[in-house]
């Protein structure tokens, strides 16, 4: 691999072999994309949000560009292409990660140029987050996109950064609206955004210089997160009087949601003495940041080394020893690390989105124990950690947030004869499991609305908006149901447990579940049965 003409290959290759591996993982159903990233992209395209009401919970008023391509592959291109051609986009984190690596390394030995930055990109794409998510639509490795992007288009320049010039300044500032176009397409990318700013003023420059440049990539951050994400805010901002809504709605009221600030909270450190040993905690407790298990020593490793490192700077500067120190675009790199994963300790602390730095972590590695270890030494510690924490992610330290057999088509569902669709009303009784998804395969002039999800309802104001919805549409309302499906067949004590559940959170919202009239009906993502019931429902009113 040490050739220019090799890294060319791998570019071409690499990605091929993630569509590949999308394809070996099978049919994307992922929690997310069975409660919203097909609902928002339907809603968005047919206008749904005029006549909807929170159908996937809080999410539904999630920014639903990012979904808009994926549910047009999904409902339009055979299954497995859609599966394959997700798995190659995201493989192009690989190229992107590969170029930052060696513009970070350029001054390595001949032997090494070509194949180290190779290695250091293959073993950042091996990590555990990232291959969980290869072909789902959660966005994460999509995102990511943006973020490496960001990063190499400032490394372009990273030598010339003192400079006033315009070409400079406009790459800085192309950068930033690259990393806020992310940001605008998924919000929890801004994460990266402050961190490849914050970075910029570690830069090896006069202060008013990094000043300058973090200014000026700030700016377009702000553009590139208004071309992606500004629409969205303003009609947020004309329907709710909340550019975030419904989230922060402590800040921004409204008559529908009660007074909260992020809604999602649980992950976050329950404690400074947590915060300061959580790349332990979540190394040995996965479930601590998320809902599936991703075993990896990857960051745990990386905080130890850090450590490693800061102590030996610091008795060296004691000493007056003057060692080589991190060559300039290293230290970015560093910079962005660091930054990105303090602000995501404190504004999330989910594990898949750490997607956009831990791609980067091995460089990270492998940056430090150059500082901390003589090279030769630092080179083997390096390659052996990255081996065998990807080797432990390969062999099942990346669990899959959900998958299928595949199917011709990657979404299909049997759906009832509805008379007069444009008057129906239907109400979905869970928000987990997520029925979002189904939304889609009835007809867009169908009304729905969910009564038990995250969203958070200001009560009785909210169970007054769905009553009004249904006697201003006047036609015929319905349950959508939770169904089970048990060794190849409908399984009706789970059936019937739902349903008796299902008609008591009815009934505390003013309506009355008609039993006799539930009907079971088939849906499958691949070939995945997911089974709903269908009932007839009246108000109490």
């Amino acid at each position: 691999m040490n050739s220019p003409r090799a890294l060319v290959r791998a570019c071409w290759i690499v990605p091929l072999i993630y569509g590949v591996y999308s394809l070996l993982q099978g049919a994307d159903s992922n929690w997310d994309v069975r409660n919203y990233h097909l609902y928002n992209a339907f809603a968005l395209l047919h206008g749904k949000m005029a006549i909807d009401l929170a159908p996937a919970g809080m999410q539904s008023y999630f920014n639903p560009l990012l979904d808009v391509p994926y549910y047009l592959m999904a409902m339009h291109l055979p299954a497995m292409l859609v599966g394959f051609m997700m798995g190659v986009l995201q493989g192009l984190n690989f190229v992107l990660l590969l170029g930052v690596c060696r513009k970070v390394l350029a001054d390595l030995p001949e032997q090494e140029r070509y194949r180290t930055p190779f290695w250091l990109a293959l073993a950042g794409c091996f990590t555990a987050n990232f291959m969980s998510g290869i072909g789902n639509s959660m966005g994460d490795n999509t995102t990511s996109l943006f973020c490496l992007g960001a990063l190499l288009i400032v490394m372009t320049v990273w030598s010339r950064l003192a400079e006033v010039g315009a070409s400079v300044l406009l790459t800085v500032a192309i950068g930033g609206v690259v990393s806020g176009l992310g940001a605008g397409l998924k919000l929890t990318t801004v994460v990266y955004s402050v961190a490849l700013c914050g970075g910029l003023l570690f830069a090896p420059i006069s202060v008013a210089a990094r000043l300058r440049v973090a200014f000026v990539f700030g700016v377009g951050v702000l553009l590139g997160l208004a071309a992606t994400g500004g629409y969205w805010f303003l009609e947020l901002w004309r329907l709710y009087g909340n550019p975030v809504y419904p989230q922060y709605s402590a800040i921004f009221p409204s008559a529908l949601t009660s007074s909260v600030g992020a809604v999602d909270t649980k992950w976050l450190p329950n404690s400074i003495w947590e915060a300061l040993v959580f790349p332990f905690v979540f190394s040995f407790n996965p479930h601590r940041v998320g809902q599936v298990e991703l075993h990896q020593v990857i960051w745990a490793a990386a905080y130890v080394i850090f450590g490693w490192w800061v102590v030996a700077a610091f008795v060296r500067k004691c000493r007056s020893v003057r060692v080589p120190g991190l060559s300039s675009p290293a230290r970015y790199v560093v910079a962005y690390v660091v930054i990105g994963y303090l602000v995501w300790l404190k504004a999330f602390s989910i594990q898949r989105y750490l997607v956009a730095i831990e791609l980067c972590v091995p460089l990270f590695i492998y940056l430090l124990l150059t500082q901390v270890l003589p090279y030769r030494a630092a080179r083997k510690l390096a390659g052996v950690l990255l081996v065998l924490s990807s080797i432990g992610v390969l062999v099942g330290g990346a669990h899959s947030w959900g998958h299928e057999p595949w199917a011709k088509r990657m979404f299909v569902a049997d759906v009832p004869q509805l008379a007069v669709p444009q008057k129906t009303t239907v109400l979905l009784t869970a928000g987990d499991p997520p029925l979002g998804w189904l939304v889609p395969m009835f007809p867009d002039t169908v009304a729905f609305a969910s009564i038990r999800s995250a969203f958070p309802a200001a009560r009785p104001a909210y169970d007054n908006k769905i009553h009004d919805i249904v006697s201003s549409r006047g036609g015929p309302v319905y349950a959508l149901v939770p169904g089970y499906w048990t060794d190849g067949r409908e399984d009706a004590m789970k059936n019937s447990a739902e349903l008796a559940d299902s008609g008591q959170a009815l009934a505390d919202y003013g309506f009355v579940l008609d039993a006799g009239s539930c009907r079971i009906f088939r849906a499958q993502i691949g070939k995945g049965v997911y089974p709903y019931q269908w009932c007839r429902v009246a108000s109490a009113r």
